[in-house]
């Protein structure tokens, strides 16, 4: 629930606030937010940063790696055959002066899990998580992310070079490449256990390192100019099929030779169009609660039950802590986008469902609106099935 996910990211961040963070931050540049040693911010891997990580062995193919400095090639991870091998791997990367980086770490750590969707239910975004474990003497190469990071220190110290040149802010496919990235005039900063930077996407930096280092990276890219335009483009073609036409049926031709002035008409109507509707009340709005909708359907996935257990209506049931949804719906049904997917309600139940996802913990009998017991249970287990609801134990 959004005042769950409020509370969850405020300790995180403090002492920088939720408010300062969404309003301020996001916008800005390059940011120290503070010092928290608390456990909502140390504890992401638990009370063992590396004992969880070589824990991890199915990672093992999709671990990456870098060095400014590396003595020797790098490591294979072909056929990790146990997880004695795996630590082997890891201290031979390390022995070679490289980083790793651990990535999709939300399954094998439930703090991190619970946060990253926090993070979610606020920025309607998908949220990623990283690892980085290095030893003494590494130094990264200059380069740029394109997403926004918050960086939190877990274990160690380590050195940051931030640049002080403004982020271009890159698009997130790649372009042909210029020259190597510099550093330039930047920041240096020593980050300690409970420290915590926001990068933003595009923002030059490098590390080093003395000692042994963990730190987590939660990866995500606020909703931008281009994405709310492209949500009213998606919107727009929804009602308006001038948009879903074909027009392109001779692209191969019209890229190595004249004929691209056919394509200009439609296009400019298209944008025309756009430009109109965009000053309809209230399309901008519908756009982006579609727009969210698709979103919280293609979030990591909620974990849903091998088998559903009996329900009736003494049943109690409650809401699994990572669960989250958003609710559109036209004059027949209810999109109930959750994570993972959607289940289309009838608008009948819209009370009861109401009920259901702003109630954290009830009693099927107690689910209100104008259904029968029946209803009621059917309602409750597809919920339970998606894994949005959970029987209380």
């Amino acid at each position: 629930m959004l005042q769950e996910a409020q509370r969850r990211v405020g300790e995180f961040l403090s002492p920088c606030t939720v408010e300062q963070f969404l309003d301020h931050t996001l916008v800005g540049g390059f940011e120290q937010l503070g010092h928290n040693d608390q456990a909502s911010r140390t504890r992401l891997l638990g009370s063992d940063p590396q004992a969880l990580l070589l824990q991890a062995l199915h990672l093992a193919p999709k671990l990456t790696f870098h060095s400014a400095n590396p003595l020797g090639a790098a490591p294979s991870l072909d056929a990790v055959a146990s997880a004695e091998d795996f630590r082997q791997r890891i201290e031979l990367f390390h022995s070679r002066n490289y980083s790793v980086r651990f990535p999709e770490l939300r399954p094998v750590s439930p703090e991190l899990d619970l946060l990253a969707r926090a993070f979610e239910v606020l920025l309607h975004q998908p949220v990623t998580t990283s690892a980085f474990w290095s030893r003494g003497g590494m130094r990264a190469p200059v380069h740029y992310d394109d997403h926004d990071l918050l960086v939190v220190q877990l274990l160690g110290n380590k050195r940051w070079y931030v640049s002080k040149r403004p982020s271009e802010l890159n698009n997130t496919w790649k372009g042909i490449p210029g020259e190597a990235p510099q550093l330039g005039p930047h920041f240096t900063i020593d980050m300690r256990p409970g420290d915590l930077v926001y990068l933003p996407r595009g923002t030059h930096h490098s590390v080093d390192c003395e000692f042994e280092s963990v730190h987590v990276a939660i990866g995500f890219t606020p909703l931008t100019v281009r994405d709310a335009v492209i949500a009213t483009l998606d919107h727009l073609s929804d009602v308006d099929q001038n948009l879903r036409k074909t027009i392109g049926g001779r692209l191969a031709f019209q890229l190595i030779g004249p004929g691209f002035e056919r394509l200009a008409p439609p296009a400019l109507d298209a944008v025309a169009r756009l430009s109109e509707a965009c000053r309809t009340p209230g399309f901008l709005a519908a756009a982006l609660q579609r727009r969210s909708a698709r979103i919280a359907a293609a979030l990591h996935p909620l974990v849903s039950p091998a088998q559903v257990p009996q329900i009736d209506r003494e049943t109690m049931l409650l809401q699994a802590q990572s669960a989250f949804c958003h609710l559109t719906a036209n004059p027949d049904k209810i999109d109930f986008s959750y994570p993972g997917g959607h289940l289309y309600i009838h608008r009948g139940a819209q009370e009861s469902l109401l009920y259901m996802v702003n109630t954290p913990r009830f009693r099927v009998r107690d689910i209100p609106g104008s259904i029968d017991d029946a209803v009621r249970i059917s309602l409750s287990r597809r919920l339970v099935e998606v894994g949005f609801l959970e029987v209380a134990q």
